[in-house]
């Protein structure tokens, strides 16, 4: 089950911090990862 928390004064928690630098260090774009993120937003909206 995914876990939803509240971000809270703009921190993220240490495990988001650590999988933002691992995609940081691969070699995926800023504009590639955001339009995965869109693209799995979408995904998940036609399912509900």
């Amino acid at each position: 089950m995914i876990e939803k928390r509240n971000v809270q004064n703009d921190q993220l928690p240490e495990e988001w911090v650590e999988l933002v630098k691992e995609a940081m260090k691969s070699n995926i774009t800023k504009e590639e990862f955001q339009r995965f993120l869109k693209e799995e937003k979408e995904k998940r909206k036609k399912r509900m």
